[in-house]
């Protein structure tokens, strides 16, 4: 087997699992949802908000995460085929290697430039 190949479906299979897991827990929190006591206690209440806020981030952050691999599975896989490209965005124009070579290119550039015409003599 060839890396792409078998990078694309570990990530893929890694990727489904986060989802399954995600759909599976989310169905567990929502079969044991209680509700809200109304308490006069904020902060009572305050922790009762803030616990289900972090369940429902923590749940998004995996669904996200989890398609995400799939989705980057599944373009290797393409690529492995013959189907489709990698559409990762790379930055050029980051880094010290860039900047080293446009100060290279500079100089190159200064060295090479041929030296102009003197216009303000006087015929």
């Amino acid at each position: 087997m060839e890396t792409t190949r078998v990078v694309g479906l570990v990530s893929a299979g890694v990727g489904f699992a986060l989802l399954i897991m995600t759909f599976a827990l989310g169905y567990l929190v929502f079969q044991h949802y209680e509700g809200a006591t109304p308490s006069g206690d904020l902060t009572t209440t305050m922790g009762t908000l803030l616990y289900a806020a972090i369940q429902a981030l923590f749940l998004g952050i995996m669904g996200w995460v989890g398609s995400l691999l799939m989705l980057r599975g599944l373009d290797f896989e393409k690529v492995h085929r013959g189907v489709g490209v990698v559409t990762f965005k790379v930055d050029k124009g980051v880094g010290i290697m860039t900047q080293q070579q446009d100060q290279t290119t500079a100089s190159w550039k200064d060295s090479v430039t041929p030296p102009q015409k003197d216009e303000t003599k006087s015929s």
